[in-house]
């Protein structure tokens, strides 16, 4: 399987878990158990970083602003990396303030909770995963940040980047491969073709 194939499966696992854990929010050690499926996908991810491969390195979080220029600022890659980078800052933040609250309780390597801290969470009290006070605050700021930063990444890549959009969504095949395929086929393909796959 190629690198960009296996990039967007990735991509498409962290969004899902990510989706379901904000979704599952109020819905206590459902809503830790993705928030733990969350911090193992960045564990994958920065381990896979270290493969020395270029599409998978982190240099494609950090914003290089070289050559950024009013006439091309929105298709500039400073703003999708800023956009990356923001996004995986939220994520960690997320996940990190998340497991902090949760301190292993859910996955067994914490201390369990005593059944009288749970019947308060029952009562109104407490929630029985979340301590309620600074910590829960940022997380909970940090995950509605998210949203928000996302909701702009998309928005970008569909506005000003739409074939990388459409691949990642697996919507399409890449450009190159579409190139290669038609250049078998004896035609020439322009870019911002739009004309559909079979």
């Amino acid at each position: 399987m190629k690198t960009l194939s296996r990039l967007r499966i990735f991509h498409a696992c962290l969004a899902i878990v990510a989706v379901t854990a904000y979704a599952t929010g109020e819905a206590g050690s459902i809503h830790a158990w993705f928030g733990y499926g969350v911090a193992c996908l960045i564990v994958v991810r920065l381990i896979w970083a270290t493969t020395g491969v270029t599409q998978l390195g982190l240099s494609k979080f950090y914003p290089n602003f070289v050559g950024l220029k009013l006439g091309n600022a929105a298709t500039h890659p400073a703003i999708s990396r800023t956009l990356l980078a923001g996004i995986a800052l939220l994520v960690v933040g997320a996940a990190a303030t998340g497991i902090w609250m949760d301190q292993g309780k859910t996955i067994g390597f914490g201390q369990a909770r005593p059944t009288a801290y749970i019947a308060e969470a029952a009562d109104g009290g407490e929630e029985e995963h979340g301590d309620g006070g600074m910590v829960g605050e940022v997380h909970e700021t940090l995950a509605n940040a998210l949203v928000v930063v996302v909701a702009f990444h998309v928005l970008y890549l569909l506005l000003f980047k739409r074939p990388l959009a459409l691949f990642m969504l697996f919507i399409r095949a890449p450009h190159g491969n579409r190139r290669r395929r038609d250049a078998r086929e004896g035609e020439s393909v322009a870019d911002g073709d739009d004309r559909q796959l079979p």
